[in-house]
């Protein structure tokens, strides 16, 4: 981007800093290691190992959070209060987020691959055998709930999701699995024994104006037996798209393909069917029944950009959000047709019009209204993420080709085929 006195200025910046020492008492594992560890390992990565500072730092940072490992069973805890004496062992914890724990192994492979630290590797590979283990056995088989006991560990919720709190654990299953060079079977296998619960459970075609052959994802609950969908979508499961499609180009499934495809075009859809073009953070749509029609007969509501559809719209909130774009990126760069492009840019217009602020750009409070106002909020991922698929989406195929890269769940892009573990 032509940025280099900029990221020069970062550099030096970046030397004052001693991650071994945070400036807060309580240190947020999961969030640390996307977005710090994880920008450091992708500025070095995508700088081509030039600047050694940056893989000094990640190393820095990396010792401090392994300390949070220091648990009887090696699961850390998903705060970690550093200045706690290093020989004294940390407490499990219940109802921690699934995510805190199984969303880490990008950025802690990298980093043994690139410091030639195994240990950092063998400590995540210690929380993925423990998902692994359970995998089959929670209750809904295949798939693991919202909320973990690290304890143990045990899987006793019953509530399901792709979303919040869920939402990498799963991304990062095919991701680890390019990242180690394919060498490895275990997260392609968990993968692939993930999706078909999902698909079973998760996935659902909404009933729509002009009938879209989409499918959506939902929240589930288990605890009455048989698992029982509820049409809750979030902004944050429309990754599963992008998901999705990198699993049917490591599998070569035409059918997975075919499924991700269905995946991202429904929230594009969501997109244009609000008032302001962009779509809501939270809301409901009724599920087509398993048999039988599933026509739309309100001839007098059919028109985009009413909200005609949804059901509810419990958070109307627009808050700068990837993981729609995400999957419009993904399905572009995998599949070359260039109406992935073309949507991309239909859903860029409005939000550059409706969120650019003199300074920047704000998260959005009503977006069904056409003027939606804006609110004094504008969250990290915003750059890291949202911007950087957009600028990917119109950039040439190999400005960090998914050839070349795999981008951790903050979009930093870890360099594959480099430095892989034996």
């Amino acid at each position: 981007m032509g940025l280099q006195k900029e990221f020069e200025y970062a550099l030096e910046a970046l030397e004052s800093i001693d991650f071994s020492k945070p400036n807060t008492e309580r240190v947020p594992v999961f969030e640390t290691t996307i977005r710090y560890l994880g920008g450091m390992l992708g500025a070095y990565d995508i700088s081509g190992g030039k600047y050694p500072i940056l893989l000094e730092k990640a190393d820095q940072l990396g010792e401090l959070l392994f300390r949070a490992f220091n648990t009887a069973n090696g699961i850390p805890v998903p705060y970690y209060f550093w200045r706690h004496k290093e020989d004294k062992k940390l407490q499990g914890e219940t109802n921690v987020l699934i995510a805190q724990i199984g969303s880490l192994s990008l950025e802690f492979t990298r980093l043994a691959q690139l410091t030639g630290k195994k240990k950092y590797f063998d400590g995540i590979s210690r929380i993925t055998d423990y998902l692994d283990q359970a995998q089959n056995h929670t209750l809904i088989p295949g798939l693991w709930p919202w909320t973990v006991d690290t304890t143990g560990p045990s899987f006793p919720s019953a509530t399901f999701t792709l979303g919040a709190w869920a939402d990498s654990l799963y991304e990062y299953l095919p991701k680890e699995h390019i990242l180690l060079g394919g060498k490895r079977d275990q997260y392609l296998r968990m993968y692939n024994t993930a999706l078909a619960p999902a698909s079973e459970y998760h996935f659902f075609k909404p009933k729509t104006p002009g009938d879209q052959d989409i499918l959506f994802t939902g929240k589930v609950e288990a605890s009455s037996g048989s698992p029982v969908l509820s049409t809750e979508v979030q902004h944050l499961g429309c990754f599963v798209g992008g998901m999705v499609g990198l699993g049917a180009r490591i599998n070569d499934s035409p059918s997975e393909l075919a499924m991700a495809i269905r995946l991202s075009d429904s929230c594009y859809w969501a997109y244009t069917n609000t008032a302001s073009g962009i779509m809501p953070e939270i809301f409901y749509i009724d599920q087509c029944p398993a048999e039988g029609s599933c026509t739309w007969t309100d001839e007098e509501k059919t028109g985009l950009g009413k909200q005609y559809g949804f059901t509810r719209v419990d958070d109307s909130t627009y808050q700068l959000r990837p993981e729609a774009i995400e999957s419009i990126f993904i399905m572009w760069r995998i599949t070359g047709d260039p109406e992935w492009m073309e949507k991309g840019w239909r859903m860029w217009q409005p939000i550059a019009n409706h969120t650019r602020t003199a300074i920047a750009n704000a998260r959005l409070g009503d977006v069904t209204s056409e003027s939606p106002k804006q609110e004094d909020s504008m969250e990290s991922f915003w750059l890291a993420e949202t911007l950087k698929y957009f600028y990917l989406l119109f950039s040439e195929p190999g400005t960090v080709s998914l050839d070349e890269f795999v981008l951790n769940t903050e979009a930093h892009p870890f360099r594959q085929q480099d430095h892989l573990l034996t």
